[in-house]
């Protein structure tokens, strides 16, 4: 890597590259790197100043000051890409990030990053004194690799060269997934790549329909189903969540008739309606517990809730 230059580099504003959900990709043309789960950030190392930027512009730099702090003893310039998150037991837990990321006053904030610190997990080095996206892929990780950013609140995680490889680790340890990363590829800001691809480990429930949100015209197809598992006495179901994706056109109208022809007038979740944490005024209809349903999700939340639940199909 060339030197640093004396002259101020003014960083350039970019939003984070990102990856395309696809079938796991293999062979010498592709590398991987574990999936943390966690809050994408860009991290600007310019001049004295650390900033740390969410996709969506958010600035989290005040919300995290943990890791703005080690990021401070870094020699810059430098554009960093990777994600913000908080372990818990070895791995990167969702609400505990999510615990901190909303916070605003700077008690709270000081709070929590003594109860729950963050860590800065990077995997793109994106620009130094000069622009990096046009270099491939493995020579960034290179270069990254060899700034030795690896600090208490900072880390750069291996990456494997074998994608069977990063996928049966990462699934041993129950993270997210992977991304693998085609060998040779630009970084190309503000993309969603088929250069990047991302894969995820999914789990399967079997779940009873409880409920549903009607959408278009007469409740005539399907906008989400409310899914619940037996409780262990008492008859009624344990909510589980609530599942508006992974369905077709012809499914979300085909199960709205067979719905309707189940409308019972309470609730056959146990617990108060507000239970189900629903946006307030969202209509829903409940219906009599009979269809069974198979459903892919990422893990159960602290709360019990499946977390990304994914429609698969009624069964039998």
């Amino acid at each position: 890597m060339a030197s640093r230059q004396t002259t101020p580099v003014q960083l350039p504003h970019i939003e984070p590259m990102l990856a395309t959900a696809g079938p796991l990709p293999t062979g010498a043309a592709w590398w991987a790197e574990a999936k943390w789960d966690g809050a994408r950030c860009l991290a600007y190392r310019e001049g004295t100043d650390v900033r740390l930027v969410g996709r969506r512009g958010t600035d989290y730099t005040e919300r995290f000051p943990e890791v703005a702090g080690a990021l401070a003893t870094v020699p810059g310039p430098l554009l960093l890409d990777g994600e913000l998150v908080v372990m818990r037991e070895g791995r990167p837990s969702f609400h505990g990030l999510q615990s901190r990321i909303h916070r605003s006053r700077p008690a709270s904030v000081r709070a929590a990053a003594t109860a729950a610190p963050a860590m800065l997990v990077l995997f793109d080095l994106v620009h130094t004194d000069r622009p990096q996206f046009s270099v491939p892929y493995e020579e960034r990780r290179g270069l990254l690799e060899a700034l030795g950013l690896d600090r208490p609140r900072v880390r750069v995680p291996l990456a494997w060269t074998s994608v069977e490889e990063a996928f049966a680790w990462t699934r041993e340890r129950r993270l997210e997934g992977v991304v693998a990363k085609r060998t040779g590829s630009p970084y190309r800001a503000g993309a969603r790549s088929r250069d990047w691809v991302k894969v995820k480990h999914l789990l399967v429930a079997d779940v009873v329909i409880g409920g549903w949100i009607p959408g278009g015209h007469n409740g005539a197809t399907v906008r989400g189903v409310l899914v619940g598992v037996p409780a262990a006495e008492g008859g009624q179901l344990v909510f589980v969540g609530a599942v508006g994706t992974g369905f077709n056109d012809a499914e979300r109208r085909a199960l709205a008739t067979a719905l309707r022809r189940l409308d019972a007038p309470l609730s056959p979740f146990a617990g108060a309606a507000r239970g189900l944490g629903l946006p307030r005024g969202t209509e829903v209809r409940f219906v009599t517990p009979q269809l069974h349903a198979e459903v892919e999700f990422l893990e159960l939340t602290e709360a019990a809730r499946l977390r990304h639940p994914v429609w698969r199909g009624l069964r039998d």
